[in-house]
C-alpha cells in the first residue's frame, strides 16, 4: 500500500517530497517486516515452551514399571491407579523425576538410575542388633515394623538373643530401570499453593490428603527467625516458627475458599499458642498467605469465622515469609503410621497413628 501511494504522488509533487514519501514508505515497509519478525518469534517460544515438556513444579500423572538388572520387576502402577506427584517435589526419587522431566503427555521414556539417583548405598548405621527381650513378640525375617521416629524396618535376623533390624530401603544398592508413560500434565503456573498452621500438623496434613483437588502435601516450619532449624529446635519455643502444612492443590478441583473451610473446622481459633494439649508458640494457628487474592479472602474468611465464636479469633493472617520443610519422617507420618489418605475418607483422624 505504501508504494502505490508513492507512485500516484509522484506525478504531482517536487523531487524533494518525492524522497521523503519514499523513505516514509521505506519506514511503514520495515515496521510491517517487524512487526511480522515479532510474531514469528512469539510462535516459535510458544511452540519451544509447548515441546519442553515436563518441568520442576509440574503435576504428572504417569504409569511406570520398574525393573532390576535382572529383568525382574519390582513394581508396576499397570494393575492399579496411575502415579501422581509433583515433578521434583520429593515423592519420588530423584532418577525417576528424570525419566518424566522432558515428557510430553503421550510419550514415553525408558531410563536406568543409578543408587545415587535411587535408594543410596545400604547404610552400616541403618543396621541394628535389638535385644529380644525388648521387642514385640512373634516376630520372624521379613517383617517390617515402624520405629519410633516414623521409619520403617525389615526383620534381617531373629536369634534367641537378638533381633536384626535393616532400615535401609530394600533396594539401596541396586541400579534400577523404569519404563514411564506420561498420561497427563498440569503446568507449575496452573496450580494453587497455600499454607495453614493449625496446631501440630501431622492431623491437619492428613486432613488435607484427603480433600479432593489437594495434589500433594508437605510438613514445615514457617513464619521464624532461624534458618532451616530441626524440628527440636522448634520445639524449643526460640525459633519463631509455626509448625505447619503447605498445600498445593488445583483450583479447578478445589478453592483457596474450601482450604479455608477444613482449617476452621480442624483448629479452635480462639486459643493462643495452644491446640489442645498442644502448649508453645509453634502451635499457633495461622494463615499464611502466597497472593494478594489469598489476603483478601483469608481476610473475608476469618471475619465470617469470627461471627461463630463468642471469643475473639487469634489466629494470624500474615503473608509466608519462610517455609523450611520438616524432616522426613514427619512427612506424611500418619498415612505412613497406617491411616488412610484416600480422597474423602471420613475416619477419625487419631494424632499419634
Amino acid at each position: 500500500g505504501g508504494w502505490d501511494e508513492v507512485r500516484r504522488r509522484i506525478r504531482r509533487t517536487d523531487a524533494c517530497e518525492v524522497m521523503a514519501l519514499t523513505n516514509m514508505a521505506k519506514a511503514a515497509a520495515t515496521r510491517g517486516l517487524a512487526r511480522a519478525a515479532r510474531k514469528q518469534g512469539q510462535g516459535v517460544r510458544r511452540a519451544a515452551a509447548a515441546r519442553a515438556g515436563a518441568e520442576p513444579g509440574d503435576y504428572a500423572t504417569v504409569h511406570y514399571t520398574g525393573k532390576l538388572d535382572d529383568g525382574s520387576v519390582f513394581d508396576t502402577s499397570r494393575e492399579r491407579e496411575p502415579l501422581e506427584f509433583i515433578v521434583g517435589g520429593g515423592k519420588v526419587i530423584a532418577g525417576f523425576d528424570d525419566a518424566v522431566l522432558g515428557l510430553q503427555a503421550g510419550e514415553s521414556r525408558m531410563l536406568q538410575v543409578g543408587p545415587e539417583k535411587a535408594y543410596g548405598s545400604p547404610r552400616t548405621d541403618l543396621v541394628a542388633d535389638v535385644p529380644k527381650e525388648s521387642a514385640p513378640d512373634g516376630l520372624e525375617v521379613g517383617n517390617v515394623v515402624q520405629l519410633s521416629n516414623g521409619m520403617t524396618a525389615r526383620i534381617t535376623s531373629v536369634t534367641d538373643d537378638a533381633i536384626t533390624i535393616d532400615a535401609n530401603h530394600p533396594l539401596a544398592g541396586m541400579a534400577l530401570t523404569f519404563e514411564v508413560e506420561l498420561l497427563d500434565l498440569v503446568p507449575a503456573s496452573s496450580l494453587g499453593l497455600a499454607t495453614f498452621g493449625g496446631g501440630c500438623f501431622w492431623g491437619l496434613e492428613l486432613a488435607y490428603q484427603r480433600l479432593p483437588g489437594v495434589l500433594s502435601t508437605s510438613v514445615g516450619y514457617a513464619n521464624g527467625t532461624k534458618e532451616d532449624p530441626t524440628y527440636q529446635e522448634v520445639c524449643s519455643g526460640e525459633t519463631g516458627h509455626a509448625e505447619a502444612v503447605q498445600v498445593t492443590y488445583n483450583p479447578k478441583a478445589v478453592g483457596y475458599e474450601q482450604l479455608l473451610k477444613l482449617f476452621w473446622d480442624r483448629v479452635d481459633p480462639t486459643t493462643l499458642n495452644r491446640q489442645g494439649n498442644d502448649v508453645g508458640t509453634q502451635y499457633r494457628t495461622g494463615i499464611y498467605v502466597h497472593t494478594p487474592e489469598q489476603r483478601e479472602i483469608a481476610h473475608r474468611s476469618l471475619k465470617d469465622e469470627q461471627a461463630k465464636h463468642e471469643k475473639p479469633i487469634v489466629t494470624e493472617v500474615e503473608d509466608l515469609s519462610v517455609y523450611y520443610p520438616a524432616e522426613d519422617y514427619h512427612q506424611q507420618y500418619l498415612q505412613k503410621g497406617g491411616q488412610s489418605a484416600e480422597k474423602e475418607c471420613s475416619d477419625p483422624i487419631r494424632c499419634y497413628g
